[in-house]
């Protein structure tokens, strides 16, 4: 069952956004090995979160 509400939903995509736009940006920046895993690991948080934010609890 979903108990986010419609708010907290568009909060955890707009994070999920925003973590793979940082990771997408930091290919291109000159970004130490740490750093960038650093963002990649954010980036699969946020989505994780907003997943389960989306999770109608059917299968």
């Amino acid at each position: 069952m979903n108990y986010y509400t419609p708010a907290a939903q568009d909060r955890a995509r707009d994070a999920a956004s925003d973590a793979i736009e940082k990771v997408l940006n930091g290919m291109s920046e000159p970004l130490s090995r740490h750093a960038l895993n650093a963002r990649w690991k954010r980036a699969c948080e946020a989505m994780d979160r907003f997943l389960e934010a989306q999770d109608t609890g059917e299968e």
